[in-house]
């Protein structure tokens, strides 16, 4: 058997376990699942980024990367000059990226902090589908490990797994945007100082609450908007225009 090929009982199980999801954590439980089925260390959803931007955390929309990844990514600036992104904003086809290779066309004074960034990570091999929601909006999903590349049999069982991933992704989303409207104003405060890098203890002191009723706004609004996380909720509250 191929590295991340699965067997018909394996394959059977995912598609059974697709079936189930009803919210957006339990689509990251799957996608989480997919991704260790197929050796890679994680995933993520986002809305590809066009030219002109110079920040990925905003445009991800679910994802289980490594603390600190994507945050540093942004510090140093590796989106701007992203190969991998620009072949994305004019493929349809699914997008095969390699660390070693990929920084060959980055100005020389970005390949090696960007090689450094993904080998510590153990994430230097990936491969992006990109993928089309229900309103039309240009999206990808992700996997990013420490594997070989995927051969053509595996790219083609893990590409339909993503088009029926992203099927339910877009229909939670289409669901989400109908109930935006039910975060309160002091949740939307909350989250817009949380957007501008703020903690709940600086929060706390900038709108005269305690830091238990911050977090309590907070975790209302992550349930609200089936986020696992204050990064999650920030990026969707500002995808979804909730806050700018």
């Amino acid at each position: 058997m191929n590295d991340g090929l699965l067997s018909m009982k394996g394959h059977d199980a995912l598609f059974r376990s697709l079936s189930t999801v009803k919210t957006e954590i339990e689509l990251a439980g799957f996608l989480r699942t997919l991704a260790a089925r197929f050796n890679y260390r994680g995933f993520l959803i986002l809305d590809i980024p066009s030219a002109v931007e110079d920040q990925l955390i905003p445009r991800i929309v679910l994802s289980d990367l490594p603390a600190g990844f994507m945050e540093t990514y942004d510090s140093i600036g590796l989106l701007k000059n992203s190969p991998t992104f620009a072949t994305l904003r004019r493929s349809t086809a699914p997008v095969n990226w390699c660390a070693e290779t990929a920084g060959v066309d980055r100005p020389l004074n970005e390949v090696d902090i960007a090689l450094q960034l993904f080998v510590r990570h153990k994430m230097n091999v990936g491969v992006y589908f990109p993928v089309h929601g229900a309103t039309g909006d240009r999206a990808a999903i992700g996997f990013l490990g420490d594997r070989s590349e995927l051969n053509h049999l595996e790219m083609g069982e893990l590409g339909i797994f993503v088009m029926h991933a992203y099927d339910v992704f877009s229909n939670l989303k289409s669901k989400t945007l109908s109930v935006n409207n039910v975060l309160t104003a002091r949740e939307v405060e909350v989250l817009h100082w949380a957007a501008h890098g703020k903690t709940s203890a600086e929060i706390a002191a900038i709108i005269s609450l305690s830091d238990h009723t911050v977090n309590a706004y907070m975790n209302s609004a992550m349930r609200k908007l089936d986020c696992v996380n204050r990064t999650q909720l920030v990026a969707k509250a500002l995808r979804l225009r909730l806050i700018s």
